[in-house]
């Protein structure tokens, strides 16, 4: 497994390059070919504003984890938007529900936490670095509730997570189609930026006006069981799931463990891993390095002719058929 420390926010390109290697050209790290394909962007919009956008898929399980040792004076919101079951380049209005919920993470510097990305799976997100003072300025400018300032200035460690709604996905879907190549198109990224961190912002104040007030909160503990489930979930063996097993491993409760899973990933653990594992056997055969049969007992499975029905059951095609003649 790839272990990679993020401690930075505006150098987290250049600390990705020295612990990987590679190199950073006009904002843009490319992952090396060793490693997979893809690439991670960074880009300052405006003045406490930092656009960082990755679509990339590593040839390896991957755990990043994130805290933010620099300068104490730098004090940077991180939003997280994670696309788990689509693009942000096809049409919202064709958008499945079903299976691994997309998701926002809101949450301040003093957050630490891990993401785990398997191999061969395609990760997409988009994350908005928004430094305190920029923050401060949008509440005041447009006369938002002042009670949002309480926990924006709060050194506690907080994070909230939310599903995409809409509204949402329509601006992601929005600032997909424009590139930034000058001041015209970035003025309109930054415009729809300000969007996103206002949908935010009202998310955040009705959550802390909502008699439960952390319906939307993650403690820190919970947010590391759920990656470490993740973890060892694409450890086992397909036949060999044990929900039960798991629990008494990670030392949690069973009813704990699987309500906590799925309010994080919208499907339960047996479902999550079955999607992931149809992802990475998509992404495997697409590079045509192994064969099915390969393929097949790779991803923990003892049957083809089982793996081919699930795999045709998932994406509506058998396998073989997405074997370049």
């Amino acid at each position: 497994m790839l272990h990679l420390k993020i401690t930075k926010t505006e150098n987290l390109l250049q600390e990705l390059a020295d612990q990987v290697g590679g190199e950073i050209l006009e904002g843009t790290f490319k992952i090396p070919s060793q490693l997979g394909t893809g690439s991670i962007q960074l880009s300052s919009l405006v003045e406490g504003v930092i656009l960082h956008y990755g679509d990339f898929c590593i040839n390896d399980d991957l755990m990043i984890s994130r805290k933010i040792e620099e300068d104490i004076n730098k004090k940077f919101f991180s939003i997280i938007y994670s696309f788990e079951s689509h693009d942000i380049t096809e049409s919202i209005e064709n958008k499945s529900q079903e299976g691994i919920q997309n998701h926002i993470l809101f949450l301040n510097r003093y957050f630490s936490y891990s993401t785990f990305a398997p191999a061969y799976r395609r990760n997409r997100h988009v994350q908005f670095f928004i430094s305190i003072e920029k923050m401060q300025k949008i509440v005041q400018y447009y006369d938002l509730p002042l009670a949002l300032n309480e926990l924006l200035n709060s050194t506690a460690p907080w994070c909230y997570k939310y599903p995409f709604s809409m509204e949402v996905q329509k601006v992601l879907f929005q600032m997909n189609n424009y590139k930034i190549n000058n001041q015209f198109t970035k003025g309109y990224v930054i415009n729809k930026c300000e969007e996103l961190i206002m949908l935010m912002l009202e998310n955040l104040y009705l959550d802390q006006m909502a008699k439960d007030q952390h319906s939307h909160f993650i403690h820190q503990d919970d947010l590391k069981l759920i990656i470490e489930a993740e973890q060892r979930l694409m450890d086992m063996a397909f036949e060999d799931i044990s929900i039960k097993n798991l629990a008494e491993d990670l030392s949690v409760g069973i009813r704990k463990l699987q309500r906590l899973f799925k309010a994080y990933h919208g499907v339960d653990m047996t479902t999550y891993r079955k999607h992931i594992r149809m992802e990475q056997s998509r992404q495997m055969i697409a590079q045509q390095s192994l064969s099915i049969t390969e393929i097949c007992y790779k991803m923990g499975y003892s049957s083809v002719s089982h793996f081919s029905k699930i795999f045709k059951d998932h994406f509506g095609v058998s396998p073989s058929s997405l074997i370049k003649k």
